[in-house]
């Protein structure tokens, strides 16, 4: 008897270290573009890659342009990327620590999040 006990607790071990053992993920399907190459070494501008961040992730969705303004937040102007920008809520926002936006969507790449700082860090630039 003993050693049937024996034998179905170390084969649930066995299998239970199988079946996890097999799993894996491909990360270029979890996280699209986040191998990618991010050149920082040029000061991010608000027209190539703010705006259309903003448009894709933001906006879009129909939530935070002029005419829904989702929480009072207007992300389909400059200065109502500015004003999140200044408060600190747009970073907060995209780096999931104020919420987690875009809302429904995955997060964005490291790279993008990256150049946005960038371009706040800067001053905000109307560029």
């Amino acid at each position: 008897m003993k050693k049937k006990i024996w034998f179905f607790a170390i084969a649930s071990v066995v299998s239970i270290v199988l079946f996890q053992s097999c799993y894996y993920d491909k990360a270029d399907l979890l996280y699209p573009g986040g191998n990618a190459a991010c050149d920082t070494s040029v000061v991010a501008k608000y027209t190539s890659d703010v705006m259309p961040v903003m448009n894709n992730s933001c906006n879009a969705s129909g939530c935070h342009n002029t005419a829904s303004a989702s929480s009072g937040v207007i992300l389909d102007t400059y200065a109502g990327v500015k004003v999140q920008a200044l408060n600190g809520r747009l970073i907060g926002s995209i780096e999931h620590i104020n919420g987690t936006m875009p809302k429904g969507g995955a997060k964005l790449t490291t790279c993008t999040i990256t150049k946005i700082q960038q371009w706040v860090n800067s001053g905000t630039p109307n560029n």
